[in-house]
Order: structure tokens, then C-alpha cells, then sequence
């Protein structure tokens, strides 16, 4: 018994083993969110550690640049009036005259005196510029040191205000000889206890002349007031604050060590103008800013001890909340996780059985999602194939009462109760929809088939027309291929309201369609009837008023009762008019070529037929066929029927035939007309260009006729002729050329010629009997023709047939 057990115990120690270490059981999940809980003010309070650390930073380097900006905005001061004083200085006339020495080589005598006053402007000067400490001009030729009051010799001036041991005479004069020089150099100042000091001097030399120096400016900064501010810097931070120029040459410093002089000037910048240096195992935090007004460079260095001595304090408080947190959250999350557990254990229990989704559950949370889920989807799938039987069996019922086939086995309101269809009264009509165009709709969707397409067209158009039908009416459309056909119970209201808002819901559903969805529909209406069994009925004149469609044209709302009151008036004639007359017109226009006069005739056909005398519809086919025989017969008496266009291409005749709409049958019956008329017109000037060619060909022959005739009488010329075809002598000329490419006077002398030769041939005549007879006045015209024509004389002729 203990044997057992203690094994019992084990297998239940192993199974709760196994279910807290198990990857895909829910408390694996609830002891990583716990501890993802737990880790959460661990997580706070590092960040507030690290704000806090970083806030102190934050403050030390704004105090720390704020004091730099304190000393820019006393050191821009300060060179601002510098650069001012030395502005003033360099444009003052006299002292440029003192520096430039061309007035004095003209007039010596001056020099003295020019000096003197000199000495007193700069006294004015130094009363201007309180900010400045010291200046003076350096006058080279003369080796002289204007001063506010005073001049001095060089060497004198040197040693009053300058000497040291780190800065000697030469050095000082090479400072002052510098060519095109302006910026601040270091240098030793002298003060009024004879104490030499470190001062900052800014340097302005003059332009060369022949080589030679001719001066320069130097006023020297108040150092007590840059000290005063380093040292202020200094003091906050316990750091050390530089001033350097743009070739990173120390000019100051707080520091009396040469660490400023070893600073990596050329080192990157990062965010704020501060980077991180490092110098004999000390770490510096180095801040920069620019000068506003000069090419001087402000720098603090501040070690970075400073910062972590501060962050101390909050770094105990951070490790001890720390460290509170887990212990504490490590004990509740035990509890929760035991109390929260045995709920969601029996649920899996009670759902056991589905072995196949509990091997597809991650979890025990899972697991209950997917048993409801399973459940859920079947119930879905189940509504929705029962929902898609439904509508089929409905849209086939609807089609069948509209074709007059009700089954009478099953009683009318037990039908319509089971297929969903409420009746607000025993009135309704029937609207038809017919899809116009599908292609455009077609090709702007993309990414489904050819059948999902046509399915999404249906259904887009279903839901409108029910829509808008449903706002006071009930209706139930059918989705068939391109005609769609609405049941429409019409609510109680007087039948012209009825009729009125089938008409605007057929309207409204057109253009929302149209220009929502680029989906375009021709719509017929029926009338208003009353009781089911006239369904069939209304059903048949929705369908003849489409049919209409063809005479009113597409995307059009066609009224069953318009088109009556239409075919009311067209019964009062006969038929179409199309009177003997207007088909000679229409065939005598076409016949000249004349398309703007044939299409007059037929538009007034056409407008009497369809506008001031409308025809019934199969009237108005058998008209258009018609008119298209009138073309064809026209053509036929032109040419002969195997070169008639028409009947060589059928195609036109297939486009008439095949056209949907009236309107459509009369742009290609005026195509035809327009080809028809072309045709007709190139025809008839070929014939008359023929005819006119013949007769000219007859009028060639005739003259030549009259010329072989009369070419011996002397007296037939050009005159002659005109006068004897009773035309003009020059276009008888003309035209006899032009026909036959030789003039009248050469073929009449040609002819004579011939004859010439022959009697001289032939009957051996002496040349002037040979002239006389062959038509010419004399003898000279005569040879002169003949060598014309022949090359040679007559008697040359006459001689080698002699021979």
C-alpha cells in the first residue's frame, strides 16, 4: 500500500511537472505574461534611472553652454568694437596720410604737426572705445608707435607695454609686419604695476607698398573681463574653457596646464557640438561653439565624473525598487497562476472528446477557440448555402410567375411566405433591365474571372435597383445574362404616384449606375396592374417596350404606356411614307453625287416617319431596309450589278441589319449614303471625261478628214478651218495640237510636201509646177518648207532622183 502510494504521488508530481513545462500549455503562456508584468516596473524604473541620469546631464550641459554663450556674447562685444575702432582707424584721412608717408616727402614740414594731432584723435578714440584696453598704430617707415595722446619709438613702446621673455622685439615687430594680416594673436601686455601678463591683441596690418611694410592697427582686448568669465565657467563645471582661433591656435586659456594645447580640435562633432575625449585616463565631455562675429572658437572641457557623482543617488534608489519588485511579483504570480488555472482545465475537459482540434490547439485557449469557431463556421456555412438555395429557388419562382407558369398545387400565400416575398398590396408592375455595354465595367475590374466579373455585375445592380425600389415599394429582381427583371409590389397609393416612382426609380438606379459604377442599362416599365394573375402580363409589355429600345435608342427609360399612346398615332396611317416621288429624288441625287441634296431627302423622310408621323416598329425596320434597297438600286443603274459596292461588300448592309437602335441604323444608313454619293460622283465625271475625250477624238478626225481633202487648194490655212468647224482659228489650234501633238499649219504643209515629192517623183515635174500644184503661192514658201521638213532643197531632192 505505501508502495503504491508513493508511485501515485510520483505520477501526479510528473503529470503537474509536465503541465507547467509543457510549450503548448496556457501556463507556460501565463508565466511568461506574468513575468512580462513582473519585468514592467523593472523596466520603469531602469528607464527612470536612465531619464534621471540623462536629465542631470541635460542640465549640466545647458548651464554649461549657457555660461559659453555668456562669454560669446562678452567676447562678440568686445570684437565687435574692435573691428569697428579698426574700421574707423583705416579710413581716418590722417592717420592713412601718417602710414602711407606720401604727403610728407612733398611736405616735411607737416609731419610734426600731423603727428601731434594724430595723437589727439586716438585720445578721442580711446574715450569712444571704453571696452578696449589698449591700441596704437604702427607706423613702419618712421618706427613709430602711435599711442591715445602719445607716440613712442618702437623699442620704447616695446618695452612699456610688451616686454617679456616669451614674446621678444623681433617677434613683436615680425607680428606687426605680417603681410595682409587680420585676426588675434597671443601676446605679453605690461600693466600699469609693471606685471607682464597673458593678453589677447587683435592685429590689422596695412597693404605693402613696394614691398615694404607699411603699418598695421592693434588694440588689445580687456583681459580681465575674459578672464573674469573663463573663470566663472570654470568654477561650475570643474572644467577648463579654451578660446582658439580658426587654426585651432589656443589664444586663452583658464587652464595652466598644456592639456588645452593637446585637445583634438579636428576631432567630429556630434549632436550639440560636443564630443568625448580622453587624456591621461581622464574622460572629457568637449562642448565648442562659434563665434558670432569672428573666426574664434569657444571650449569647455568638463570631466565626466562630474556627471556619474550626481546619477549615484538614483542609482541606489533604481537597484532597490528593483529588486523589491521580483520578489514580490514572483509570490503573486504563484497564487494567480493556481487560481486562474483550474477554470479553464475543466472547460478542457468538458470539450475533450474533439481529439482533432485539441491536436491543432496551441493551447488550452486555443483549443476552446477552435471547438467554437468549428461550430460557428458550420452554422455560417450552413446559413449561407441555405440563404444561396433560397435566393435560386426564389429568382426561379418569380421567373416562373412571370412567364404565367404557377404551380397551382402549392397555394399562392404559402409561396410567397416561404420564399420570403411581402406584398404591400395587389398592385405592382414590372420593371426590365437590360445591361448595355458590359465590357467597360468588365475591364475595370481586376484580379477575378470572367464569371466573378458577371457575378459582381449582378449583384451591384441588384442591390441598387432593391434599394432604391425598397424606400416606399418592395422589390425582387431576377439576375439572368443581359435582361433583368424586377417584380415591384407597389405600396397603397394612388396609381399616378405609382406610376411616377417606378418611373424615377428607373431613372435613379440608371444614373447612379452609370456614374458610380460605368455600368449603363436600357430600363422598360410596364403599367401599373392589378392582381397576381396579370403578372404575366405586365411581364409581356415590359418586353415589347424594350423592344423599342431600337427606335428611342440605348441607356434610355422606355414607358410601356408612352410607347402606347405612340403606336396609337402611328395606327392612323396606312404605313410609312415613303412616297415614288421622294425615292426618284433620293435616286436622281445619288445618281449626280450630290450628298448634301440626298441627304436632305432622306432626313425628310426619316423626320416625317419618326417625328410629325410616327410608324409602328416592324414599320420603321422595313423603312430603313428599305431606303438601304433605294442606295442599292441607285448604284445598280450606274454599273453593272458585279462593281456595285454595296453588293461587294456585305459587311455594310450586316452593320445596318445588326444595328440595336434606331439611331445606329440611320448613322450607317448616311455612311452608306455618303460612300453611295462618292462613288456616284467619281462615276460621273469619268463618264463625261470619257465622252468629252470621244468628242474631241471625232473633231482630230474630222479636220484631218477636211486637210487630206483640201491640202492643194493655196488658199486653206488656219482661218479657214475655224471658220469652217465654226470655232476660233487660235483654240482650233490649240486644241488640234494639244490632241494630236502637231499644229494645224505643220500637218496642212506636211501633207503638202509629200505630195510634192511625189509629183517630182512620179510625173517628173520641174519644182515650181510641183509647187503650184501642191498648194503653194510661190516658189520661195515652197523650198523653204521643204527644207523644212526634208533637210534639203527641192531641187537637191530632184537631183538625186535624177540620178
Amino acid at each position: 500500500m505505501l508502495k503504491n502510494r508513493s508511485s501515485d504521488r510520483g505520477m501526479l508530481m510528473e503529470k503537474k511537472k509536465n503541465k507547467w513545462f509543457n510549450s503548448r500549455s496556457v501556463l507556460l503562456t501565463w508565466s511568461l505574461s506574468y513575468m512580462a508584468v513582473l519585468l514592467l516596473p523593472v523596466a520603469l524604473s531602469s528607464i527612470v534611472y536612465y531619464q534621471s541620469s540623462k536629465m542631470l546631464t541635460d542640465e549640466i550641459h545647458l548651464a554649461n553652454n549657457s555660461l559659453l554663450k555668456q562669454l560669446r556674447e562678452l567676447m562678440d562685444k568686445q570684437i565687435d568694437a574692435v573691428n569697428r575702432l579698426d574700421f574707423e582707424l583705416n579710413w581716418n584721412t590722417k592717420f592713412r596720410e601718417l602710414v602711407d608717408q606720401h604727403k610728407y616727402a612733398i611736405f616735411p614740414e607737416e609731419y610734426m604737426y600731423d603727428l601731434y594731432d594724430a595723437t589727439k584723435d586716438m585720445s578721442l578714440y580711446q574715450s569712444a572705445y571704453s571696452e578696449t584696453d589698449l591700441f596704437y598704430i604702427y607706423l613702419a617707415s618712421r618706427d613709430t608707435i602711435l599711442l591715445p595722446g602719445v607716440y613712442r619709438n618702437t623699442r620704447f613702446a616695446y618695452a612699456q607695454n610688451h616686454q617679456s621673455d616669451s614674446l621678444s622685439y623681433d617677434e613683436w615687430i615680425d607680428i606687426l609686419q605680417r603681410k595682409k594680416f587680420k585676426g588675434f594673436v597671443p601676446v605679453k601686455r605690461t600693466n600699469e604695476n609693471g606685471v607682464s601678463m597673458e593678453a589677447l591683441a587683435y592685429v590689422s596690418t596695412y597693404d605693402y607698398e613696394d614691398d615694404q611694410p607699411l603699418g598695421a592697427n592693434v588694440v588689445m582686448l580687456d583681459n580681465s573681463k575674459i578672464l573674469s568669465s573663463l573663470l566663472n565657467i570654470e568654477a561650475f563645471s570643474k572644467g577648463h574653457v579654451v578660446i582658439a582661433d580658426s587654426d585651432n591656435n589656443v589664444l586663452v586659456s583658464s587652464s595652466n596646464t598644456d592639456l588645452p594645447a593637446r585637445l583634438p580640435f579636428g576631432k567630429q562633432l556630434g549632436a550639440g557640438g560636443m564630443f568625448i575625449w580622453e587624456s591621461e585616463g581622464q574622460q572629457y565631455e568637449v562642448f565648442s561653439i562659434q563665434s558670432a562675429v569672428s573666426n574664434l572658437k569657444y571650449i569647455s572641457m568638463i570631466p565626466s565624473e562630474v556627471y556619474w557623482k550626481k546619477a549615484e543617488l538614483v542609482r541606489k534608489l533604481t537597484v532597490i525598487s528593483i529588486l523589491a519588485s521580483l520578489l514580490g511579483g514572483g509570490c503573486l504570480t504563484y497564487l494567480f497562476l493556481r487560481k486562474n488555472y483550474n477554470p479553464i482545465q475543466q472547460i478542457v475537459r468538458a470539450f475533450n472528446n474533439k481529439v482533432s482540434l485539441r491536436e491543432k490547439g496551441e493551447n488550452e485557449f486555443l483549443f476552446i477557440q477552435q471547438a467554437v469557431d468549428s461550430t460557428l463556421n458550420e452554422m455560417d456555412n450552413m446559413m449561407l448555402e441555405m440563404k444561396k438555395q433560397h435566393y435560386s429557388l426564389r429568382s426561379n419562382y418569380i421567373m416562373r410567375l412571370l412567364k404565367g407558369k404557377q404551380d397551382h398545387e402549392l397555394p399562392l400565400a404559402e409561396a410567397l411566405s416561404a420564399f420570403d416575398i411581402q406584398l404591400l398590396s395587389e398592385d405592382f408592375g414590372i420593371l426590365l433591365f437590360y445591361l448595355e455595354d458590359v465590357d467597360i465595367f468588365l475591364e475595370r475590374v481586376e484580379g477575378k474571372t470572367a464569371d466573378e466579373k458577371l457575378r459582381l455585375l449582378h449583384f451591384i445592380v441588384r442591390n441598387v435597383v432593391e434599394e432604391l425600389i425598397n424606400v416606399r415599394h418592395r422589390g425582387y429582381l431576377v439576375e439572368t445574362d443581359e435582361t433583368m427583371p424586377c417584380l415591384v409590389s407597389l405600396s397603397e397609393i394612388p396609381a399616378e404616384e405609382q406610376a411616377d416612382d417606378l418611373l424615377q426609380a428607373a431613372r435613379s438606379a440608371q444614373e447612379f449606375l452609370a456614374h458610380k459604377y460605368s455600368i449603363y442599362i436600357t430600363v422598360s416599365i410596364s403599367r401599373v396592374h392589378h392582381g397576381l394573375q396579370q403578372i404575366s402580363q405586365a411581364y409581356q409589355e415590359a418586353l415589347e417596350a424594350m423592344e423599342y429600345k431600337l427606335v428611342m435608342g440605348k441607356q434610355e427609360v422606355l414607358s410601356y404606356e408612352d410607347i402606347q399612346r405612340y403606336n396609337i398615332r402611328a395606327e392612323s396611317d396606312s404605313g410609312y411614307y415613303y412616297p415614288l416621288q421622294s425615292e426618284q429624288q433620293l435616286i436622281n441625287c445619288v445618281k449626280i453625287g450630290d450628298f448634301p441634296a440626298a441627304q436632305s431627302v432622306l432626313d425628310e423622310v426619316l423626320k416625317i416617319n419618326f417625328s410629325n408621323h410616327p410608324v409602328k416598329l416592324p414599320l420603321a425596320r422595313c423603312l430603313i431596309l428599305d431606303l438601304a434597297g433605294t442606295l442599292i438600286k441607285s448604284i445598280g443603274e450606274l454599273t453593272a450589278s458585279q462593281n456595285n459596292i454595296l453588293i461587294q461588300n456585305p459587311k455594310r448592309i450586316d452593320r445596318l441589319y445588326s444595328s440595336e437602335t434606331l439611331t445606329e441604323m440611320q448613322e450607317q444608313l448616311e455612311v452608306m449614303l455618303k460612300e453611295v454619293c462618292d462613288y456616284a460622283r467619281a462615276k460621273r465625271l469619268q463618264n463625261v471625261q470619257e465622252n468629252r475625250q470621244q468628242a474631241l477624238s471625232e473633231l482630230i478626225n474630222e479636220i484631218s478628214a477636211f486637210i487630206d481633202e483640201h491640202y492643194t487648194d493655196p488658199g486653206l490655212n488656219v482661218s479657214l478651218l475655224g471658220q469652217h468647224f465654226d470655232m476660233k482659228p487660235t483654240y482650233l489650234s490649240k486644241l488640234f495640237k494639244e490632241q494630236s501633238g502637231e499644229g494645224l499649219m505643220d500637218t496642212i504643209n506636211k501633207k503638202r510636201i509629200d505630195w510634192s515629192k511625189q509629183l517630182i517623183t512620179e510625173k517628173r515635174l520641174a519644182v515650181n509646177e510641183a509647187a503650184e500644184k501642191s498648194g503653194f503661192n510661190d516658189v520661195g514658201t515652197y523650198i523653204r518648207t521643204f527644207k523644212k521638213f526634208e533637210g534639203i532643197t527641192p531641187g537637191k531632192y530632184k537631183e538625186t532622183i535624177d540620178a
